[in-house]
């Protein structure tokens, strides 16, 4: 069998048509997990169906977990320090700064 569980979020890594339709999966997008296929394990999604498959499911390889662990460290990763964003808001504007005024005018 498989080792995803119902309500977890997953995301197709396989969105390639074999010989029959997709009903809309699409690689990189994320998906809830609703159910299983009894005889297979396919995977029932909230979000898409499976045109194809008599419980509107899934191959269970088409998908993998969110690595959630790695997603908060990138996170990490890019968001700025305390220290740059006190530097940030403290530069002074010099004499080769310009400052530009813009006016919107609405056409409607």
């Amino acid at each position: 069998m498989n080792n995803f569980e119902i309500g977890e979020k997953v995301v197709c890594t396989d969105d390639s048509k074999r010989w029959f339709k997709l009903g809309g999966l699409k690689k990189g997008e994320m998906y809830t997990i609703a159910g299983f296929n009894p005889y297979d394990g396919g995977l029932i999604l909230k979000e898409v169906k499976s045109p194809m498959s008599g419980y509107n499911a899934y191959r269970a390889d088409r998908f993998r977990k969110i690595d959630y662990d790695f997603a908060h460290s990138v996170i990490e990763m890019i968001q700025p320090t305390k220290k740059e964003v006190v530097q940030n808001q403290h530069k002074k504007v010099t004499k080769t700064s310009k400052l530009y005024s813009f006016n919107f005018i609405s056409l409607n």
